[in-house]
């Protein structure tokens, strides 16, 4: 009898065990069902409706009127996008290197173990938590030819005002100064790499006679490069995306307008679609932005098996 009623039982706890694991499921569904509402409404569905835009020409107030890729196929033939562009990987390409290094070496900088370093470690995070249109309007001040401080500084060593917002030549410099004032951000997470590497290994590198550089190039270099790898990822995006700060700093400036040649590509495509009202084109300029990006982290994802090492590995 016992042993016809062992497997009756098994069934019976399977069956109940089912049953409950279906209930968490159905229960986590619904818990996450605003998330991916949310996601579904205001992510997905204009990605949608933007793709499908990209291929009309639309102006937000007649019916959208379906053109193939002519949108696509115009850009590279739009001197303002092909300036715009260039300015933005000009930007880039300065401005992630830059806070790359000197995010790491602040970090270094502020994973000294000195009375006071919690003060320090606040004020260099400050600015990169600092509204974006507020700093935006603080560098517009102290980059102004006639009145601001950066000039004045300059006039001390008997170097002629600069027209920061207004020469093409020094525009993307001051876009890449603007940009270091935020490295507080990198800094915090390259901090945060930092501490976590063992200490054991640094000093069994120290009592094998290891100085400080070779610690670094040998066991704290390893042990960064997927923080620094994360770093660089965000930082392309970031860099290649950047508005607010931009677009603060242009408007209303010297010659700054439209057909300027210091146009960054995310202010270039929000006067197309919301000051030009070409909706289809600048759908068409977000994806190709998107297809950059992509392209650029595919790239660099490949190439971190080189460079990058894990500690599992």
């Amino acid at each position: 009898m016992s042993t016809t009623a062992a497997p009756s039982l098994d069934r019976a706890a399977l069956a109940a065990y089912k049953r409950r694991e279906r209930l968490r499921f159905l229960s986590g569904m619904l818990f996450a069902s605003p998330f991916w509402l949310g996601v579904l409404l205001f992510t997905g569905i204009p990605m949608l409706a933007s793709i499908y835009f990209s291929l009309t020409n639309y102006n937000a107030l007649n019916t959208p009127k379906f053109i193939g890729l002519q949108n696509y196929i115009a850009m590279p033939q739009d001197p303002v996008w092909v300036r715009a562009l260039l300015n933005t990987v000009v930007y880039a390409g300065l401005s992630v290197p830059l806070t790359l290094i000197l995010g790491l070496l602040v970090a270094i900088l502020l994973n000294q173990k000195v009375k006071g370093i919690a003060a320090w470690r606040t004020i260099y995070y400050l600015p990169s938590i600092t509204p974006a249109v507020a700093s935006a309007i603080l560098w517009k001040w102290m980059l102004s030819r006639d009145y601001g401080v950066i000039n004045a500084i300059l006039s001390v060593v008997h170097i002629k005002p600069i027209d920061w917002l207004s020469d093409p030549y020094w525009i993307i410099v001051a876009f890449v100064l603007t940009g270091l004032w935020g490295i507080g951000g990198t800094m915090i997470i390259n901090l945060a790499g930092l501490q976590s590497i063992p200490t054991d290994l640094s000093d069994a590198a120290r009592v094998d006679g290891a100085g400080p550089v070779q610690v670094f190039r040998h066991v704290t270099w390893p042990m960064m490069t997927p923080v620094l790898f994360y770093n660089l990822i965000i930082g392309i995006v970031g860099a290649l995306q950047s508005f607010t700060f931009f677009f603060t700093l242009t408007q209303g400036v010297g010659n700054i307008s439209y057909s300027d040649v210091g146009a960054v590509y995310m202010v270039q495509l929000y006067r197309v679609a919301f000051q030009f009202f070409r909706m289809g084109y600048g759908s068409a300029m977000a994806w190709v932005l998107f297809g950059i990006l992509i392209v650029l982290t595919l790239i660099n994802m490949k190439i971190s098996k080189r460079w990058v090492h894990y500690a599992g590995e």
